[in-house]
C-alpha cells in the first residue's frame, strides 16, 4: 500500500503550539447511517460511508456490475432513498459556529435536520456546508439527520421538460451513443456524466453520500484549501500561496498564519494578525526558498519525484483579542513538488507546436486516458484499487494521465499517487460532449464547482492542465447541420458558458507575473491555447495545431500511415475483450460458466453502436480468426482481439514517437487505461486489474530508451529509429548497437544479422531507412522470414527488443508446432511461512518458434487473485524462456501447477 510519512518533528512543532496557543477546530465524520426506501417497506443499516444505494442494496439485490443486473436493477434509479443517522451535539458554546459540510451528496437532495428542512443539493462535484447550530438539540438528547435523495432519472427527466415547457430556447437532447439501455438528459444534471450510460459503460444512475459528511465545530472560519504556486528564478524559488477560508462571517476579522517546512525553512513562517475580508476571505503571502535547499521534481522517467511536507495552521478571531479557549485553529498539511510547467505553442512551418516543457526541458508526454475506477462514485477512491492503476502506468513508463471529463475530479488519493509516481495530469472539467443549459442556477452552481475544485487540486505538482470540457467543441461543429436554427444559439451559449464564464472562474489559481501551469484549455479536441478560444474551430481536429482525437474503426490499424500527424494526440486506440476468466468473474456466484452463457454476458456488455464488427474486421485484416463464429470460440476471440489492440497501440505510439523531431508530435494519450465494468472495450487494464497484452507490451514500446522498426510501403525501406527520451543535466552522448536477426519460422537460429551503431545525445533521436530486401534470406520469401531488432548499449546490454512482421501473420509461411512444453516452479507450502512469497517461475520450452506465446492463470482458485506476469503475448525465438508469476496474496501460500495456466500461441491457429 501507498502511505504518506511527514516528518515527526513538523508534527511536534504544531502540537506544541496547538496546546499553548488555541484550540483546534473539531471536525466530527458521521459513519454510521441506515439507509430506506420512500414508503420504509425496505430498511437496512449502511455498512460504511461513502456509500452508494447500489451499493448498499449488493446484497440484499446482487452486484450492479455483474451478470445484466445494470438493466434487471434499473428500477432503483427510480426510487427515492433515504440516509439517515443520529449524533450527539458535541459543544455548544456561545462563540461556537456549527456547520454541517456534505463533501460529496450524489446528487439531488433534501436535507432535514430534527424534521427542520436545512437546504438542498443538485451538484454532486460541491461540497456544501450549513449551519446548523441554532437546530442542534443539547446532549443528551440525540440530533437526527435524514438525506433525502431523489431520483436522478426522474429529476434530469423533469429539468428538461422544464425548460422546454418554460418557452425559453432550450438545450438539446442528450443521449448517449451507445447499443442497449442508455438513459438521456444527462446535460439536465451535475453528476457524472458517464452514469447515464455509453458506448463502452453501462446505465449506473447512482444516488448516495459518495464522500465523507462531517460536523464541524469551530470560531469564525475554517481553512479549507492553500493554492500554492510554484515559480522560480536565478536564486530562489517562490511557493506563491493563497490561503482560502470558509467564514459565516458578515463583517471583516482577524487570522494569524503560521506555516512550518523543516525541510525547506530554518524556521517556521509567522505571519502576523492581519485583518481578512469577510466578503473574499482569502490570505495572500509568498514563501522564498534558496535554489539549493531544494531538490526538482520530475515526470516519471526524467528524475525524481521529491516531495515536501510543509503544514499550514490558521486561527482566526472575531476580535483583535483572541479567545483562547475558542476553537480557533484550522490546518492544511501539503506535500509540495518544485517544478515548472509551460505549454509552448510557437508558430512553426505547419502551424503551432503543442508540447509541455517542464523544469525548461520538453517532454514527449507518454500515457493513457483515466475513467474512474469504479462506474459507482462511492468506490472510485478505493485506495488499493486507484494505487494499482497509477503504479502500473508508472511500471510501463508513463509520465501523462488524462483525467476523463465524463467523469470525476478524482480523490485526494489519485492526485497524491500521481505526484508520488510521476504522472502528470491532464484535467478534463466534468463537461462532455453535449450542449449544457445556460439557467442562473445551473450557471451558479458549475460556478461554484469551478471555484472549489480549483482551488482543491491546484498545489500538486501532477497538475498539467485543466481542459473546460471533453469533445464539446467537435460536437457543436460535427452536428450543425442537425442543430439547424438551433446552431448559432448553441454556439454561443458555449462560449458564454466555458470561453467565459468559467474561464474567468479559473483565475481563482492563476497569477498576474507569471503563469503557475498551462491553459486552461477550453476543449479537448481543440486547437490550442493560442488559436482557440475566442470562436468556434471551423475544424478542431486540424494536425497542425492544439491536439487531436484519433477513431479509425474503419482503417488498417496495423498501417502506420493511417495515423494522423497530430501535434499531441489525446485519444486513440482499438478495443479488445477482457481474458477468459475475467468474464467468468463478472457471472457472478452459483452462475452457469458455459460458453453459451458467457457469450450472452459478451454481448449484452458489448455498448458500441457499432457492435463486434469493428474488433472482428481488424482481426481478420492479420490474423487468422473465423469472422462468424466468435461465439462458438471465445477464449480464441479474446486473444486475438488482445493481440490486435497491442499490435495497434504498438504501431500508432511507435509512430508518434518517431514524429518527435521538430517537435511535430509530442504527446500519444492511449484511449484508455481502465475500465469501469467488464466489457468488451480499449482499455488496457480490465475491471478486476489484469493486464491485457497491450499493457505488457507498452513497458516495451513506452521505454525511455527504444528501438522502433516501421516500414514504408511507398519506398519498400524499413524505417528504423532510435530514440531517447530522458534528461541529463550535462551533455551525455552514449553508444548503442542496433542488431537487426532474420529468422525464419522453422528455426532458431538467425540466418542474417545486420548491425548499426548509434551514437545518442539525451532527449534525441535518430532515423535510418533500410530496404527490405536486404533482410531476405536466399530464396526465401518475404512469409517465410521474420525480423527480431535488438537494442544493445555500448556494454552489449540489452535495452530494448522489437519484432517485424514482413506480411500480415496470417499469411506467414513454414510456421510449426512448437511443441511448447510448460513447467511451474514454485514455493514449497509445506515449509514456507507467512507472509509467503508467491512467486512463481514458468519455465517455456519450444523446438521451433512460438508466435505471440500467451499465458493466462485459468483455475477459479487462483484468477481471482492479483496477479502479473513479467511479460505477456511475446514471441519466442529460444529455445527456454523462463516468464515470472507474481501474486499479491501473501496470506496463504499458493498451490499453482502447469494445469492452473493456459497457454495460446499464433502457431497453433497457422498449421
Amino acid at each position: 500500500m501507498f502511505k504518506t510519512f511527514y516528518p515527526c518533528c513538523v508534527l511536534l512543532i504544531a502540537i506544541a503550539v496547538h496546546t499553548l496557543e488555541a484550540k483546534t477546530v473539531l471536525v466530527e465524520e458521521l459513519t454510521k447511517w441506515t439507509l430506506r426506501n420512500a414508503t420504509s417497506s425496505l430498511k437496512i443499516d449502511v455498512a460504511r460511508v461513502p456509500s452508494g444505494v447500489y451499493t448498499a442494496l449488493k446484497e440484499t439485490y446482487g452486484d450492479l456490475l455483474e451478470k445484466e443486473n445494470n438493466v434487471a436493477l434499473s428500477w432503483i434509479a427510480n426510487q427515492t432513498w433515504i440516509y439517515s443517522t443520529t449524533f450527539d451535539s458535541v459543544e455548544l458554546g456561545s462563540d461556537s459556529l456549527v456547520n454541517l459540510t456534505l463533501h460529496g451528496v450524489d446528487t439531488v437532495s433534501k436535507l432535514w435536520l430534527n424534521g427542520e428542512l436545512i437546504g438542498e443539493t443538485d451538484n454532486m462535484f460541491i461540497r456544501y456546508s450549513f449551519a446548523i447550530g441554532h437546530l442542534l438539540l443539547p446532549s443528551p438528547s440525540q440530533n437526527t439527520l435524514e438525506i433525502e435523495l431523489l431520483s436522478p432519472l426522474q429529476e434530469a427527466r423533469t429539468r428538461f421538460q422544464k425548460l422546454e415547457e418554460s418557452g425559453t430556447a432550450s438545450a438539446p437532447p442528450s443521449c448517449p451513443m451507445a447499443l442497449g439501455y442508455v438513459e438521456c438528459h444527462r446535460n439536465m444534471l451535475r453528476k457524472m456524466q458517464m452514469s447515464f450510460g455509453g458506448e463502452w459503460n453501462p446505465v449506473a444512475l447512482s444516488s448516495g453520500i459518495w464522500k465523507p459528511v462531517t460536523i464541524e465545530y469551530y470560531t469564525v472560519g475554517i481553512l479549507r484549501d492553500v493554492d500554492v504556486a510554484i515559480n522560480r528564478n536565478d536564486t530562489h524559488w517562490t511557493m506563491d500561496c493563497r490561503a482560502f477560508v470558509s467564514s459565516p462571517a458578515l463583517q471583516n476579522f482577524y487570522a494569524k498564519l503560521v506555516v512550518y517546512a523543516s525541510e525547506l525553512l530554518d524556521e517556521p513562517l509567522v505571519m502576523d494578525q492581519q485583518e481578512v475580508n469577510y466578503a473574499s476571505p482569502v490570505l495572500e503571502f509568498k514563501i522564498h526558498i534558496p535554489l539549493d535547499r531544494v531538490t526538482l521534481w520530475w515526470p516519471n522517467g526524467y528524475g525524481k519525484q521529491r516531495l515536501y511536507p510543509v503544514l499550514f495552521s490558521l486561527k482566526c478571531f472575531s476580535s483583535e483579542v483572541p479567545n483562547l479557549s475558542s476553537r480557533t485553529e484550522s490546518q492544511k498539511l501539503l506535500k509540495i513538488g518544485f517544478r515548472t510547467i509551460e505549454l509552448v505553442e510557437d508558430v512553426d512551418r505547419i502551424g503551432r507546436t503543442f508540447f509541455f516543457r517542464v523544469n525548461g526541458h520538453p517532454i514527449f508526454m507518454k500515457g493513457a486516458n483515466y475513467v474512474p475506477a469504479n462506474t459507482l462514485p462511492e468506490l472510485s477512491a478505493e485506495a488499493d484499487t486507484v494505487q494499482h492503476l497509477l503504479k502500473s502506468a508508472h511500471d510501463v513508463h508513463m509520465n501523462m494521465i488524462r483525467v476523463w471529463g465524463g467523469g470525476l475530479y478524482e480523490s485526494e488519493t489519485f492526485y497524491n499517487l500521481a505526484d508520488y509516481y510521476g504522472l502528470l495530469v491532464w484535467q478534463d472539467m466534468t463537461f462532455s460532449k453535449a450542449a449544457y443549459p445556460l439557467t442562473d442556477d445551473f450557471v451558479a452552481s458549475v460556478c461554484l464547482e469551478t471555484m472549489q475544485n480549483a482551488q482543491r487540486l491546484s498545489y500538486h505538482p501532477s497538475l498539467a492542465m485543466i481542459v473546460t470540457n471533453n469533445e464539446i467543441e467537435l460536437f457543436l461543429v460535427k452536428n450543425r447541420s442537425e442543430f439547424g436554427e438551433n446552431a448559432t444559439r448553441l454556439e454561443k451559449d458555449y462560449q458564454a458558458l466555458f470561453m467565459g464564464t468559467l474561464k474567468h472562474e479559473l483565475n481563482i489559481i492563476s497569477r498576474n507575473d507569471f503563469n503557475p501551469r498551462p491553459g486552461p484549455l477550453i476543449s479537448t479536441p481543440s486547437l490550442g491555447t493560442e488559436e482557440s478560444g475566442k470562436e468556434l474551430a471551423k475544424d478542431p481536429q486540424s494536425p497542425n495545431f492544439g491536439d487531436i482525437h484519433f477513431w479509425g474503426d474503419e482503417k488498417d490499424g496495423f498501417d502506420p500511415e493511417i495515423y494522423p500527424h497530430g501535434r499531441f494526440v489525446s485519444e486513440f486506440g482499438y478495443a479488445s475483450l477482457p481474458m477468459f476468466s475475467t468474464w467468468q468473474r463478472a457471472l457472478g456466484k452459483d452462475s452457469d460458466e458455459s460458453n453459451e452463457s458467457i457469450a450472452a454476458l459478451i454481448r449484452s456488455h458489448q455498448h458500441d453502436p457499432k457492435g463486434f464488427i469493428p474488433i472482428l474486421k481488424l482481426i481478420a485484416l492479420q490474423l487468422p480468426f473465423m469472422l462468424h463464429n466468435w461465439d462458438e470460440n471465445i477464449q480464441e476471440f479474446i486473444y486475438f482481439s488482445q493481440v490486435s489492440q497491442a499490435m495497434t497501440a504498438k504501431t500508432a505510439v511507435d509512430l508518434f514517437r518517431t514524429l518527435r523531431i521538430e517537435n511535430q508530435t509530442m504527446g500519444a494519450l492511449m484511449w484508455q487505461l481502465n475500465d469501469v465494468w467488464v466489457a468488451p472495450t480499449w482499455s488496457c487494464i480490465d475491471f478486476y486489474g489484469n493486464f491485457k497484452i497491450v499493457y505488457y507490451w507498452a513497458k516495451d514500446f513506452l521505454a525511455p530508451t527504444r528501438v522502433i522498426a516501421l516500414y514504408d510501403k511507398n519506398t519498400d525501406n524499413l524505417n528504423v529509429t532510435l530514440t531517447r527520451e530522458d534528461y541529463m543535466e550535462h551533455a551525455d552522448t552514449r553508444l548503442y548497437h542496433v542488431k537487426i536477426n532474420t529468422y525464419l519460422w522453422t528455426d532458431f537460429i538467425a540466418k542474417k544479422t545486420i548491425a548499426r551503431a548509434f551514437a545518442l545525445g539525451s532527449n534525441e533521436l535518430e532515423a535510418r531507412p533500410i530496404p527490405l530486401d536486404t533482410f531476405l534470406y536466399e530464396n526465401h520469401s518475404k512469409e517465410e522470414i521474420f525480423l527480431e531488432i535488438v537494442l544493445e548499449d555500448n556494454n552489449g546490454v540489452t535495452m530494448s527488443r522489437n519484432y517485424f512482421y514482413p506480411v500480415p501473420i496470417k499469411n506467414v509461411k513454414g510456421i510449426k508446432d512448437p511443441e511448447l512444453a510448460l513447467e511451474v516452479v514454485g514455493p514449497d507450502c509445506s515449509t514456507a511461512k507467512q507472509p509467503y512469497a508467491n512467486s512463481f517461475s514458468l519455465r517455456i520450452t519450444v523446438k521451433y518458434p512460438a508466435l505471440l506465446v500467451y499465458l493466462e492463470v485459468s483455475h477459479p482458485d487462483y484468477f481471482k487473485e492479483r496477479h502479473q506476469f513479467s511479460t505477456n503475448g511475446f514471441t519466442q525465438t529460444e529455445p527456454r524462456k523462463t516468464v515470472h508469476l507474481e501474486f499479491e496474496n501473501s496470506s496463504e501460500c499458493l498451490r499453482l501447477t502447469t494445469e492452473h495456466i493456459k497457454v495460446q500461441t499464433m502457431n497453433q491457429y497457422l498449421i
